[in-house]
């Protein structure tokens, strides 16, 4: 009877923190009294490491490299004459004195030259995304046009590594990103046609399951169909300091603008951009890793039996009570054959978990590994992660 009452309150205590989420996680940091002192030695190859913490990223304008940009439009309108003529109207039992009129329809054409300006609309879009993920700072366009007129960068939207680095001593950005638009492609898909000749055969048969199927097929077929525009780009990340590119992905995806077998071209810049703007979605987890909040230990307390770590970020970046940290240290690496010195990122097995106490920006974290070896210095990195008092 015991083991059955112990369960019921452990399952009420989990169905509690399911319902009300995560445990509170408070602290008093006056209760921490024993300051650690103790900073840990940047080695020269991964100060670099630390300027980054923050970076400065410029988003660069794209280059167009399909077939879909400029084109001239034509618009038909109808306008309607008429043309009346007065005299006597004749009928079969009488005649009298009127109008006749006569309808003719002239049609006028008019063209016009129109510029999608995609490579232009994804610029707002991947600055948006580098905002979004908290760990970076924006270089603003009034800025990168002074900067620009001063290079001259090239017209395809890629730095040389000379110039790219000039450019990093010039503005202090760190990171640039930049790609470009690869192809454009439409299709008119119209399987519904096809779908109701099925049903109606189906509408013959005894097999329930059959009509059932066949149903489903031209409502679902009803919702898909229409002309898909699909739109393939390329986003490259470049390192200003080296002039390396650190990443490059090609994403895809498409968008239904409707059952318009001959769209306008306004019609399919808004199916392109719609596409862009889905498929930027793909980068989430490969920007998280370059622009994800970071920062560093700048206090350590003990009380004898617990430790606590404050860091140098807050609610200016949305730290959340229950946010896991994670933490790393660094260490040079130099290779044997070359003597070449590089920095190694090495996360280590501690986590940090956000408390109640947050400033606007400053967090006092608890820490879940007693005999860790923290200082001041180490870098952090705030996840999507919660946690909680119950580990769960």
């Amino acid at each position: 009877m015991k083991m059955r009452n112990i369960i019921n309150t452990m399952a009420i205590a989990t169905a509690a923190i399911l319902v009300t989420g995560c445990a509170k996680n408070e602290i008093n940091p006056m209760a921490f009294q024993t300051k650690i002192k103790d900073k840990i030695e940047i080695p020269e190859a991964c100060k670099a490491e630390y300027s980054s913490v923050l970076p400065t990223v410029a988003v660069m304008e794209f280059t167009n490299n399909s077939t879909f940009g400029s084109a001239q439009t034509e618009t038909t309108t109808a306008n309607k004459q008429t043309k009346a003529a007065a005299g006597i109207i004749a009928s079969r039992n009488a005649a009298a004195i009127g109008v006749a009129s006569k309808s003719k329809s002239k049609k006028t054409k008019t063209k016009r030259n129109v510029n999608a300006k995609l490579a232009e609309s994804v610029t707002p879009l991947l600055e948006a995304k580098v905002l979004e993920t908290g760990g970076a700072k924006l270089f603003t366009r009034s800025d990168m046009k002074k900067i620009d007129a001063e290079l001259k960068f090239q017209d395809s939207g890629l730095l040389d590594p000379k110039t790219s680095v000039k450019f990093g001593k010039l503005s202090g950005v760190k990171y640039i990103i930049t790609g470009s638009i690869d192809n454009v492609e439409q299709t008119y898909r119209n399987h519904t046609e096809a779908a109701g000749v099925a049903q109606r055969a189906a509408g013959q048969s005894d097999n329930a399951a059959l009509k059932l199927f066949t149903t489903l097929a031209k409502v679902v077929t009803s919702v898909t169909d229409g002309m898909i525009i699909k739109t393939t780009s390329t986003i490259r990340i470049l390192d200003v300091e080296t002039g390396k590119i650190l990443f490059s992905k090609t994403v895809t995806d498409d968008s239904n603008i409707g059952k318009v077998p001959e769209p306008s071209f306004d019609m399919v810049v808004g199916g392109i951009k719609s596409g862009l703007m889905k498929s930027l979605t793909q980068l989430d987890s490969d920007f998280s890793k370059y622009f994800s909040v970071q920062g560093y230990i700048t206090k350590l307390r003990t009380n004898g039996s617990d430790m606590i770590a404050q860091v140098n970020i807050g609610n200016d970046y949305k730290v959340e009570e229950n946010q896991i940290f994670k933490v790393f240290a660094f260490e040079e690496n130099i290779d044997p054959m070359s003597g070449k010195s590089t920095c190694d990122r090495i996360e280590l097995p501690t986590k940090l978990t956000a408390s109640q106490q947050i400033g606007a920006n400053h967090s006092w974290l608890t820490i879940d590994d007693k005999n860790s070896n923290l200082k001041l210095l180490q870098i952090v990195q705030k996840t999507n992660e919660k946690g909680n008092a119950f580990g769960l």
